[in-house]
């Protein structure tokens, strides 16, 4: 059986993982840029980090982290393991060429997504054929936008992204807009923002190559916060990537079934949504 990451350990490869995943510009963006117009520009410089209150007490830091162990709906808290589900994006919404859009609607998406929150997307025609090559662009900005949605849905709903707070290396510290929990390792930093009441507003993960931002929304259900959008961005407004998401219960689980992804750079906007149906669960 494979171990199973848990507290700052999951934290930490997750955040990351995050920030690898919405450092790729949709490829389908490039479809509409037929003029050769480069959409990815060099990060600007960063401004200085404002100081930070004195941190607050370990007692804070260990009640503020119980707390938020308790309020969002974790699936795998409730039972699931692992899933995998087909993923349908609309085409139309980016592919003006009828031709062309008969083509890439012949192509389907499989995702599966295992305990440790690791994804795998692969694309398929059901006949069995091989996939034209000059799809291929198109296919693999799809792949990697499916893959970076699970990445980020995976670390706040699949599983937890909170901290263990016995972690010595946890920096943990209070500012204006609440609660910091951090963590650095080899010129990469992750930092959490909380509120009093535990609530997620913010991660940001600094990397030597990039700066992700991204902004969690929620509802309240009757078993816990569940995440409804993100909003990230990337290299202080080099790139900027939204889910808004709907969920539908599956075998007991509330899973999404529609996420409506949109990327705004520079000199353009690209929306699509995509479908996710066909579950099947694995539990616990």
């Amino acid at each position: 059986m494979k171990k199973i990451l848990t507290g700052s350990a999951r934290f930490f490869r997750l955040a990351v993982a995050i920030a690898v995943a919405f450092g790729v510009v949709f490829v389908a963006t490039q479809a509409r840029a037929q003029d050769g117009t480069k959409l990815d520009e060099p990060a600007p410089a960063q401004a200085p980090t404002p100081a930070r209150s004195p941190a607050p007490s370990t007692a804070m830091k260990v009640s503020i982290l119980k707390k938020a162990a308790v309020s969002y709906y974790i699936l795998q808290s409730h039972g699931l393991k692992s899933f995998q589900c087909d993923v349908q994006p609309n085409w139309a919404q980016v592919i003006t060429d009828p031709d062309q859009l008969a083509a890439i609607n012949q192509v389907e998406f499989s995702a599966v997504i295992d305990e440790q929150g690791g994804v795998q997307v692969a694309a398929f025609l059901p006949s069995g054929a091989t996939i034209d090559p000059s799809l291929g662009q198109m296919v693999g900005g799809i792949q990697q936008t499916i893959t970076g949605f699970f990445q980020t849905w995976n670390s706040l709903v699949l599983s937890s992204l909170l901290p263990a707070p016995t972690d010595p290396d946890l920096i943990f510290s209070s500012d204006a807009d609440g609660y910091h929990f951090g963590k650095k390792s080899q010129g990469t930093s992750v930092d959490l923002v909380v509120t009093k009441n535990a609530l997620l507003t913010e991660m940001k993960v600094v990397t030597p190559s990039e700066t992700v931002v991204l902004k969690p929304g929620y509802i309240a259900t009757d078993k816990g916060l569940l995440l409804t959008s993100t909003s990230s961005d990337l290299n202080n407004g080099a790139q900027k990537v939204d889910f808004q998401l709907q969920y539908q219960e599956v075998d007991g689980f509330e899973m999404p079934v529609m996420a409506a992804y949109q990327v705004t750079l520079p000199n353009q906007v690209v929306a699509i949504d995509l479908s996710l149906t066909d579950y099947k669960i694995v539990k616990q």
